[in-house]
């Protein structure tokens, strides 16, 4: 099957094979010019041979038009260099090439035997010379193209075979045979080169392919070792990133932990001294209670209320912190009178603290508010207990409030502990308590809660502080509702852990 596709190949132009047809049409551009040089000077001097004895038209005419031909088509090869190579223009070339070498070597041929039967022995070995050195020199000059030299061969050499066959003699007859046995070996020697110009072809294109592919697994592998220092550098920084966050995270999860067991303990600190100050209070009055008076009674029921008033909002502002970290905190705003609220939370207050007293001035408050009435009561009376708890010496404190255009401005002032200029910005973290607070009960989540339910709000919270003398917490509230309802700002909140309280 390998043969007859070779064979196949051999006498047919290959136009789909374009490796093949620059390789032809390259080497005719070098081959043909030299082929038609060297038969121009052979013609002429077959032709001067005979000149005298044969007829004009066959030494001069037809050698002369032959040699001009030949002379033109070496000049257009010479000057016509295929360096824009084209398939369909290659093919049309080689094509138009073997039908030219075809009809010039038959009438090449013919008029050989023209002028034979008008010379002698010597001019007639001429003759055959020159058929000779035609066949041999357009076998070598297109060896490349087969079935060009194959179609030249076998117009010249059949038709100058038959002509010394049917000449009558034994020395013709012989060469005849012997012209007959020297175009066979051509045709096997064309066709044996022709395969190993196709061998090398396609061994070059796959050389010039691998090649490529050799460029460029070798711009890779350069790249990659240029850049190899640089690749784990980076690998090498990500990975220490991602421990440094591995090491952040656990390190956060440390301090939560720590946050959690320590708010635990103080809210179980919070939660005994109210119930240990009512049990105490209950048995004493079981025990004496026929003996006290209806003031005695009076003060020891007080306290119980005072305790578990305190156990209340303790709950209440621990489920507060609890739903607003999970962002399901309620938020009905409504309408309501802010300075009438801010009454009956000193009211409230003096009721549980009966020795402390309230310097109130809020004769500038505004007439109503805006805003959610339970979670603004807690805001204030959260604000107004810590006045009241970290006020140990002066038992005082002062509540002002103010309309400053849409805004009410809302000042309570402690003159108490105070808090570390270096730990305000910190106070309102949730769990954080300032170093000033050390032995006061608490949880740390109150200043929290109050800064993202005034946030909630649309307002702002704002502390001042010196330590050992004042503290003044700045509450700034909307008097009207919000562009923008806090309503989807709570739904909004981003959950925060708080421990036990979830």
């Amino acid at each position: 099957m390998v043969e007859q596709v070779k064979l196949r190949a051999l006498f047919s132009f290959n136009t789909d094979d374009a490796d093949l047809l620059k390789a032809q049409l390259t080497a005719m551009t070098r081959q043909l010019p030299l082929l038609y040089i060297g038969l121009s000077i052979n013609i002429a001097a077959l032709a001067f041979s005979f000149y005298g004895k044969a007829p004009d038209f066959l030494t001069v005419w037809c050698p002369v038009l032959t040699i001009i031909l030949f002379v033109a088509r070496a000049i257009k090869w010479f000057y016509q260099p295929n360096l824009i190579f084209s398939p369909k223009r290659a093919a049309f070339e080689l094509k138009t090439l073997t039908f030219l070498a075809v009809t010039l070597s038959g009438a090449l041929t013919i008029w050989t035997m023209l002028l034979y039967p008008y010379g002698d022995v010597y001019q007639q070995g001429h003759a055959v010379f020159f058929v000779s050195v035609t066949l041999i020199g357009t076998m070598f000059a297109l060896v490349q193209l087969p079935i060009a030299a194959i179609g030249c061969l076998m117009a010249s050499g059949i038709i100058f075979t038959v002509f010394l066959a049917t000449r009558g003699h034994p020395v013709y007859s012989a060469m005849a045979f012997n012209l007959v046995f020297v175009l066979l070996i051509t045709c096997y020697l064309i066709y044996r080169y022709f395969g190993n110009m196709l061998g090398f072809l396609r061994s070059n294109s796959q050389l010039l392919e691998n090649n490529e592919q050799m460029a460029v697994l070798f711009d890779e592998v350069k790249f990659h070792r240029d850049h190899l220092a640089e690749q784990v550098s980076d690998r090498t920084r990500a990975l220490e990133e991602q421990a440094l966050k591995l090491e952040l995270a656990l390190a956060a999860e440390r301090r939560t932990n720590q946050m959690q067991n320590e708010f635990v303990s103080m809210v179980s600190h919070e939660f005994r001294t109210p119930l240990a100050i009512i049990d105490g209070t209950a048995r004493r009055v079981l025990r004496r209670g026929e003996e006290m008076s209806f003031d005695d009674l009076s003060d020891r029921m007080s306290k119980i209320r005072g305790s578990v008033m305190r156990l209340s909002s303790l709950v209440e502002r621990t489920l507060d912190a609890s739903k607003l970290a999970a962002g399901t905190i309620g938020y009905e705003p409504d309408w309501y009178d802010p300075g009438l609220l801010l009454r009956e939370i000193v009211e409230r207050m003096t009721e549980i603290t009966p020795g402390f007293g309230f310097d109130l001035n809020i004769s500038d408050i505004p007439e109503r508010m805006f805003g959610d009435l339970r979670l603004i009561d807690h805001v204030l009376t959260n604000v107004i207990s810590n006045a009241i708890k970290y006020s140990q010496d002066c038992k005082t404190a002062t509540i002002s409030a103010e309309t400053d255009g849409e805004t009410c401005v809302i000042r309570i002032r402690d003159y108490g502990v105070g808090i570390p200029k270096s730990e305000i910005g910190r106070v309102t973290n949730r769990f954080f308590r300032a170093s000033t607070a050390v032995g006061i009960q608490g949880t740390g989540i109150g200043l929290n809660l109050v800064s993202r339910l005034v946030e909630m709000h649309g307002g702002k919270m704002n502390i001042e502080s010196e330590v050992g003398h004042w503290t003044e917490v700045t509450l700034k509230l909307p008097v009207m509702a919000p562009k923008r309802q806090p309503a989807d700002d709570a739904e909004a909140v981003e959950p925060v852990n708080y421990g036990t309280t979830g």
